[in-house]
């Protein structure tokens, strides 16, 4: 996966996310960053009706209220006030992924990120809310979202638990974690399910749950029970392959899946800064562990957390009946809890700035390699792809790296300084392998590939820089998709990384034909023969810059990004961007993907950056400036 791009992306997103924060969906009191239930599902219902071939609403259960009703329910009365009971709901599950892609549902890889397991932990659902948003709004402008979705489905399971999320919501005091299962609690302030204790692997143990119907952690009659893990069982049965199951999970405990296994199981909750995988019920280690561990520290590289699991320095308790050991005992896929920020409702501050960011991140890296997990994840990682369309030629650049990732723990935590690089991780890398307009997986013997030549001449670190020119010449013009992808000395392969560039035909007047940066994903420019300073059309947005209105000119527009500042005396400069429409958004994307920022208005002024703002290629000098700096 491009990580530079990602950043550049989610800046680019970032205005629609905080748009729809701001509009008139309700929100959880005391929390404008959270939506409430309604207010999230409203919003989800209205992103589907925008994006009908993108995301699909199911509805595929029932909450225990709206399943089996109040009668008989003892009144819930907690600090002296008497709860309002929830009218029920049906549990509803969002499919993403692009419905017109040549590759149907069943070759698909699937991965489930479900949310609001327990009710009081807030932040969960709506952390899954944006990961959807972002995939529906990245496609066609991210390239790594577009081939995840063309090959993937992301299922979403935003509320597991609506009845309790009622009452953590209206009654925030309540602290509400588990469903509204009165089942042998006559208290009323303590009864109910925790779901996550409900699961049917290694279910009902002593440790690890609890059998008092009035505890935190009671986990239920019997092993999936509950309608809220009832549908979650059932939907999962649906999504992931029925030949990778095992006959009997307890028993087979101890036999690995393999790396043959596809499909990704995600479940969030709060809070603790922490990852959690298999196995649970106990301090052991499963027979996989060596894919797991290498899937937590690259998770870790994102976000920065704990990995709270068996055999790790920062393993806790034991926990037993919940869903992550359960999607991989029973349904044989790769799986993970997150226990996200430092509170059950967060601050909206530290979920913004950290919480947001990070895991989106490490999210779409699981759906990168939802097709094959437990494979992908022993592969190398793209950190950097740098794709140009210059005098005729592609010109691609990355960095692979098989340690990176995996390894980053090493110097987050104490406990891991002196251990040595994880085994998958200290492989050198053999070769990376550059496509275009073709997945690598879809690559077939005697379809085109190329090979990248490493810098240095010699393949032999775990780390390696690589280039490849490719002449364009008998190619279309136009938008085209770039992959490449990283093998290991074990043969192992990582996920794809991608670009869009376009490939242009037409000559400037110097002669060379116009690069384009894969970075930006802007339309080609066409040149044009007229040059001049705009006179009209020019209008400054939040004193940041001034840009111009193609409808009033047809020539170039030249972006201008700073980086320092004047004061600090290391301010830098760069003109480029070389594009006829341009809205606010989109320059502030542009400056960020190459890690600078908008120049002010002040700056452009005093002359001190690129010009005076609102300039077209009025001079022949400029065309290079503008359009071949890339």
């Amino acid at each position: 996966m491009n990580f530079i791009l990602f950043i550049a992306v989610f800046a680019l997103l970032g205005s629609r996310v905080h748009s729809l924060e701001k509009s008139s969906y309700e929100k959880i009191s005391g929390r404008e960053c959270f939506r409430s239930y309604n207010g999230m599902i409203q919003s989800m219902k209205d992103l589907a009706d925008m994006y009908p071939h993108l995301i699909t609403i199911n509805t595929i259960g029932e909450s225990y209220i709206k399943k089996y009703g109040t009668s008989g329910m003892n009144n819930i009365t907690k600090y002296n006030v008497t709860y309002e009971l929830p009218p029920g709901y049906d549990i509803l599950a969002f499919n993403i992924t692009a419905s017109n892609s040549t590759r149907q549902s069943p070759d698909k890889g699937k991965m489930l990120i479900v949310s609001r397991v327990h009710a009081r932990e807030w932040a969960t659902a709506e952390l899954n809310g944006r990961f959807i948003e972002t995939l529906v709004e990245g496609y066609e402008i991210d390239p790594d979202i577009t081939w995840i979705l063309e090959r993937n489905e992301v299922h979403g399971i935003i509320y597991v638990n609506p009845d309790g999320s009622f009452l953590a919501e209206k009654y925030p005091r309540s602290m509400w974690r588990k469903n509204l299962n009165p089942v042998g609690c006559d208290t009323g302030s303590g009864s109910g399910v925790d779901i996550n204790r409900n699961f049917d692997f290694m279910w009902g143990q002593t440790i690890g749950s609890s059998s008092d119907p009035c505890k935190l952690t009671y986990h239920g009659p019997s092993p999936n029970s509950e309608p809220e893990t009832q549908a979650l069982v059932n939907y999962a049965r649906k999504l992931f392959p029925e030949g990778q199951r095992k006959k009997d999970p307890e028993k087979q405990k101890d036999e690995a899946f393999g790396e043959g296994i596809s499909g990704y199981y995600v479940d969030i909750h709060a809070f603790g800064k922490e990852l959690y995988y298999p196995w649970g019920f106990a301090n052991q280690t499963g027979p996989d562990d060596e894919a797991f561990q290498a899937l937590g520290r690259k998770i870790h590289y994102y976000n920065g957390y704990k990995l709270w699991s068996s055999g790790q320095p920062h393993y806790r308790y034991p926990v037993t009946g919940v869903a992550s050991d359960y999607m991989y005992s029973n349904m044989g896929v790769a799986s993970m809890i997150y226990e996200i920020g430092s509170k059950f409702h967060q601050p909206c501050a530290e979920f913004e700035e950290e919480i947001v960011p990070n895991n989106l991140r490490s999210f779409l890296y699981a759906a990168s390699i939802a097709q094959k997990p437990f494979s992908l994840v022993k592969g190398p990682d793209m950190l950097e792809l740098d794709v140009k369309h210059v005098n005729g030629e592609l010109r691609v650049s990355a960095t692979a790296s098989d340690g990176k990732l995996v390894n980053a723990v090493k110097n987050s935590f104490e406990v891991f300084n002196n251990s040595s690089d994880y085994p998958t991780g200290n492989q050198s890398i053999q070769a990376v392998r550059l496509y275009l307009d073709q997945h690598p997986d879809d690559w077939q013997k005697g379809d085109k590939r190329w090979d990248m030549d490493v810098i240095d001449g010699v393949w032999d670190t775990n780390e390696e820089s690589v280039s490849l020119a490719v002449s364009t010449k008998d190619l279309p013009a136009g938008k085209h998709i770039v992959y490449v992808q990283a093998i290991d000395s074990l043969g192992y392969v990582g996920p794809a990384s991608s670009a869009f560039v376009n490939f242009v035909q037409e000559s400037t007047p110097n002669g060379s034909s116009s690069p384009t940066s894969a970075h930006t994903h802007f339309p080609t420019v066409e040149q044009v023969s007229s040059f001049r300073r705009a006179t009209k059309g020019c209008t400054r947005i939040h004193e940041q810059v001034d840009l111009c209105l193609a409808n009033d000119h047809t020539s170039n527009i030249a972006v201008n990004c700073c980086s320092g500042s004047q004061q600090n005396g290391d301010l830098i400069c760069s003109r480029n961007g070389c594009k006829q429409t341009m809205s606010y958004d989109e320059a502030t994307a542009h400056c960020k993907s190459i890690s600078m920022r908008l120049c002010t208005t002040a700056e452009l002024e005093a002359q001190v950056c690129c010009g005076k703002g609102c300039y077209f290629n009025k001079l022949p000098a400029w065309t290079s400036d503008v359009c071949n700096a890339w």
